[in-house]
């Protein structure tokens, strides 16, 4: 059901963007979704869904429950871009962006990369600083997510 909700979402989003054919009002929009084999439950339930999400504010939670935080961004510093490869740098940004990395975490990532860096730090070297501090702060807690990405299955972090 969840898949379909998801689905209804989609083709929602779709009609909203743009789509020239798309329905003038929300009974068009329903009757559509209906026409397609979608029940009024499911439809029903990606307008709830949609617009829990439209109204939450800052501070409230997600759909699983987790806290919403607002993505930040970092600013490498000239130091910081000599020090450490920009494939290192791209793997820092994907582990962030996947939320596997705190702003704290990040910084003392960055900081141990640049204090030990005579040559550009590699991918390889960064995947090493990155699971060891993870690993110094969790006690296994890190553990399969470390797996994943020091063995590029990213696919396996999600499930």
């Amino acid at each position: 059901m969840r898949e379909r909700v998801l689905a209804i979402v989609n083709l929602i989003a779709k009609y909203v963007l743009g789509a020239e054919d798309a329905p003038i009002n929300e009974q068009e929009l329903v009757a559509e979704l209906m026409s397609v084999g979608f029940e009024a439950e499911e439809i029903n339930d990606a307008f709830s869904w949609m617009e829990s999400v439209a109204l939450q504010l800052p501070g409230e939670q997600d759909l699983a429950g987790a806290p919403l935080v607002k993505p930040t961004y970092r600013i490498y510093s000239w130091e910081e871009q000599q020090a450490i490869s920009s494939e290192a740098l791209g793997f820092l940004i994907r582990l962030r962006a996947m939320g596997l990395l705190t702003d704290d975490n990040q910084e003392e990532i960055i900081e141990r990369a640049v204090r030990g860096a005579e040559d550009p730090i590699g991918l390889q070297e960064m995947k090493m600083i990155a699971a060891l501090t993870l690993l110094s702060k969790s006690n296994n807690l890190w553990q399969r997510e470390v797996d994943c990405f020091m063995e590029n299955d990213w696919a396996r972090i999600y499930h």
